[in-house]
């Protein structure tokens, strides 16, 4: 890959539609572009009404053509976007020109690399970026474009620099020992550091609803065989994700589908009946219904009668117990503790997704800024180590050191410093064209 090159790619999605854009980035995007183009853009970001052309002028499509100049662009090059019709042929037409012009088809994610090389943005907002595009649901909208907008990097960008400022203390300490620096510098510094540390543990005490809301809140189907859980995970899907038949232990493994509650991301999970069995598969099958509903935020028990629900009972998850079959017995909605529904007619159902939704609300950050990545959490727990360790008694030296690396891995947030190991990893994310 050289950063050189002037890249190309469709960044609609493939198949026929009304209108395709095709994009352009490089040092000779401007200049390919006019090589097939009969009616180029001279003004920046004002779309122009332009013929495409092959190099025998044979017009390819009519198109609206807009220039924007770097670094006034997304990628923070030169930058043409083609808006073409979206017919199959034209779009492969236009990149066999481009590719004869010296241009080459774009990797993934590769605009929005050349835009984080270029400081347009940090990489925060990188992968703020691939959230938004990816977002399913609308809490996962919101949480993408509020750290597209910068909460996340303002609030985090502060303690950085707060963090910077004390180093640079310790270290003109270290470099001019026979200045007159003030004595109780070293002193302050720490008292600095402290304070740094606990405004990092705040950020990272919300940090699980967070993630949560990017990769979904884990709502767990748990109970004996035969109560109807995969009947009820069938009827929230809207189709048969889950084999459903009279015989105990048909489900052996969790089966996961996914759900928007009120706008909120949930990983549905339907596991395997819980009960004593000597089958050997069957057995790992309820090691996992039992391992995952510790791990839940909400689990749904599947009960027969009122007796089973302690043998199911995380008194550290909230739990809601329900009696399947309603259309059966035609019992009232709520019982002595536990709810009656149908996955048949869907008696009661919604009664219970309001439930689990008050829950996961609950559970949601109460701020615009919060963390939505494993990654922001490693790098800041890495972060809050070396600052613990500078803590101890030591030398200046040592302590200096200690805030070089709490420096150095803070600074993997936004890009600055050792960035390339994890680079491909982000941006392996996106999709051509972006």
């Amino acid at each position: 890959m050289k950063k050189n090159d002037t890249i190309y790619a469709l960044s609609t999605a493939l198949g026929k539609s009304a209108l395709a854009v095709i994009r352009i980035s490089g040092p000779d995007a401007l200049k390919k572009t006019k090589k097939i183009s009969t009616n180029m853009p001279e003004t920046p970001r004002i779309a122009t009404l332009n013929k495409i052309k092959n190099t025998n002028k044979e017009i390819i499509d009519e198109t609206l053509t807009t220039l924007f100049k770097g670094p006034n662009s997304y990628t923070g090059e030169d930058l043409v976007e083609i808006s073409a019709h979206g017919g199959s042929a034209i779009i492969k037409k236009i990149s066999e020109i481009l590719n004869n012009e010296g241009a080459r088809p774009a990797l993934p994610g590769e605009f929005t690399r050349r835009a984080f090389e270029n400081n347009k943005l940090d990489l925060t907002r990188v992968e703020a970026i691939a959230d938004l595009v990816n977002a399913e649901t609308e809490m996962q909208r919101k949480q993408a474009i509020s750290n597209l907008s910068g909460f996340f990097f303002k609030k985090n960008r502060k303690i950085f620099s707060d963090l910077k400022k004390s180093m640079a203390n310790i270290e003109a300490v270290i470099d001019f020992s026979d200045e007159d620096l003030p004595s109780l510098l070293i002193k302050q510094t720490k008292e600095q550091t402290k304070n740094i540390i606990t405004r990092i543990e705040e950020l990272i005490i919300n940090s699980s609803s967070g993630i949560s809301i990017k990769d979904g809140f884990l709502v767990s189907v748990v109970g004996g065989p035969n109560t109807g859980k995969s009947s009820f995970v069938n009827y929230l899907s809207d189709k048969d994700v889950a084999i459903v038949t009279n015989i105990p232990g048909t489900t052996r493994d969790t089966i996961e589908t996914f759900l928007d509650i009120g706008g909120y991301p949930v990983k549905l999970v339907d596991t395997a009946g819980i009960r004593k069995s000597n089958d050997v598969v069957e057995k790992i099958g309820i090691e996992k219904a039992i391992e995952i509903s510790k791990e839940s935020d909400v689990n749904i028990i599947f009960i027969d009668k009122k007796k089973d629900i302690k043998k199911f009972i995380n008194k550290d998850i909230d739990n809601f117990c329900v009696v399947s079959k309603q259309d059966l017995t035609l019992k009232k909605f709520e019982d002595d503790g536990f709810f009656n529904i149908s996955s048949l007619t869907g008696f009661g159902i919604n009664k219970i997704l309001i439930m689990i939704q008050k829950v996961i609300e609950n559970k949601a950050p109460k701020e615009k800024s919060f963390i939505s990545r494993e990654r922001h959490i490693i790098c800041l727990t890495k972060t809050i180590f070396h600052l613990k360790k500078s803590q101890k008694p030591k030398n200046i030296d040592l302590f200096a050191e200690d805030l070089r690396l709490a420096t150095k891995e803070m600074s993997k947030l936004y890009g600055g410093i050792d960035i390339e190991e994890i680079l491909d990893i982000v941006f392996s994310d996106f999709c051509i064209g972006k």
